[in-house]
């Protein structure tokens, strides 16, 4: 009967460490997901400040991290936005605050989809641990 107890408790400490695992996965993912919700919150807020530039404004552009350059705006009424595959379409500022906020409207939804699986996880993990303490300390 203890070899019985034993055999079970290495099968539910094997469950328990792969549930550890995925618990580990989903939260690197969901950090990934918050970090480009924050930049995408970052870009519509820009696109708000943008609007209040006029033309002949003296602005700094990023050129890598930390690298900016002096620019003027010549005309703040158009944008530039890349829409995938090297493909750039000119868009006006609210057709570009749209897309942002589908994209914003997106990510919210895998936001929430990755927290219910990573709370459903943490809770059968939580109950494999139970049991696992249980069968140990009949043992």
């Amino acid at each position: 009967m203890a070899e019985d107890n034993e055999k079970r408790a290495q099968e539910m400490y094997m469950q328990f460490q792969a549930m550890d695992q995925h618990i580990k996965q989903l939260q690197k993912q969901l950090e990934a997901v918050t970090g480009q919700l924050m930049e995408l919150n970052a870009s519509s807020y820009s696109l708000d400040e943008f609007r209040k530039i006029s033309p002949g404004k003296e602005i700094l552009v990023p050129l890598s991290s930390g690298i900016f350059a002096k620019a003027s705006i010549k005309d703040a009424s158009d944008l530039l936005v890349n829409v995938g595959a090297n493909v750039v379409v000119q868009k006006n500022v609210d057709s570009a605050k749209r897309l942002i906020q589908s994209q914003i409207e997106e990510i919210k939804k895998i936001q929430k989809q990755l927290v219910g699986e990573l709370e459903k996880m943490m809770g059968q993990a939580a109950q494999i641990e139970m049991q696992l303490q249980s069968l140990v300390s009949k043992g």
